[in-house]
């Protein structure tokens, strides 16, 4: 079952790059610069882990956790430390590294977005088949939201090429760079909240557990809209992105 629904993984998350890539004018980046980005994401999977300890370290060493607070707080909490900090982190460090290998051919902004939704992609795809074992049901609703990594991705990617079509402005852009890992992070801890590290969902309280079921739902349907409205909204801008130019 893991290597169909990374298969399966690959097809949707596959058909959605390539066509991203199709759209950029007046040229399209070379197979080396949409692939290599992909391997990356893929290594930053086992590298979040680490990540994960240095979050973890840096909060008790600020004395930071949920304490006594209610259940929705906790889940906040461990959603920021199991998922949105280190996953999004390490991402965030071989998208730098993929930025840096191809800085000499990075023409516009929409290839900051490019190699944000590659480097997510790499980070999906072995992290689905680790999922390969859940039940089927699981699957199916994973895959509503299996552009997520990818849908993160640009948005990094995006706030960073920006950052830089300011920098060769002259213009402030340290706001692009917040929001670049600001963005994300907070996006991703709110879904893990409600759903895979959702506290509530497991509670004795039948109330709270309904609630928290309840919850789940609402963000499985808000991030597969989020998703939809992502990438048309990145379709409809394409043009505007590649004017954007670096070189």
């Amino acid at each position: 079952m893991a290597v169909v629904q990374t298969l399966l993984t690959l097809a949707i998350l596959g058909i959605l790059y390539y066509r991203m890539i199709m759209r950029e004018k007046p040229e399209q980046i070379g197979w080396l610069q949409a692939l290599v980005p992909i391997a990356l994401g893929a290594v930053s999977l086992s590298i979040s882990f680490y990540v994960l300890i240095g979050v973890a370290s840096l909060l008790n060493a600020l004395g930071i956790s949920a304490g006594s607070a209610n259940n929705f707080i906790k889940s906040m909490m461990f959603a920021f430390l199991m998922a949105g900090a280190p996953e999004e982190i390490a991402k965030l460090i071989f998208m730098v590294i993929a930025i840096f290998l191809f800085r000499k051919k990075i023409r516009n902004v929409y290839e900051y977005i490019l190699i944000g939704a590659a480097i997510g992609i790499g980070f999906t795809l072995p992290e689905e088949f680790g999922y390969g074992d859940v039940e089927a049901q699981a699957i199916w609703i994973r895959m509503l939201t299996v552009a997520g990594h990818m849908i993160y991705g640009i948005i990094m990617g995006g706030f960073i090429g920006l950052a830089q079509h300011k920098k060769k402005l002259g213009q402030p852009r340290f706001l692009q760079y917040v929001l670049a890992v600001c963005v994300p992070v907070l996006l991703h801890t709110l879904y893990d909240a409600c759903t895979s590290n959702n506290l509530m969902m497991i509670s004795e309280d039948s109330a709270e557990s309904d609630s928290g079921i309840m919850l789940g739902l609402i963000a499985v349907a808000a991030h597969f809209i989020i998703q939809i409205v992502v990438l048309v909204l990145l379709k409809k801008n394409t043009e505007k992105y590649c004017e954007m130019n670096l070189l």
